[in-house]
């Protein structure tokens, strides 16, 4: 059983949104609401494997996202 204990800044975490989509982000702040993230990736397989997309590709990459608790399924650390 996974326990999640919380995690420290500059954790790297994988994300299940409930649309389906896996994204990967640095974390910058955990609130009760949700997670203050930077950098977004998302998670797409190709032909030579998995790779990494910018989640918001007309968004500043320098600028912190809210990822709201009610929009993930569930996370873990990245390993």
């Amino acid at each position: 059983m996974l326990i999640n204990k919380g995690y420290s800044q500059g954790d790297i975490v994988c994300f299940k949104i409930v649309n389906g989509d896996e994204v990967v982000a640095k974390i910058v702040e955990e609130t009760t609401d949700g997670f203050v993230i930077s950098r977004p990736c998302t998670v797409i397989p190709s032909q030579q494997g998995i790779g990494l997309m910018q989640s918001l590709i007309s968004g500043d990459i320098n600028s912190n996202i809210t990822l709201g608790r009610n929009h993930v399924i569930m996370h873990s650390p990245v390993i």
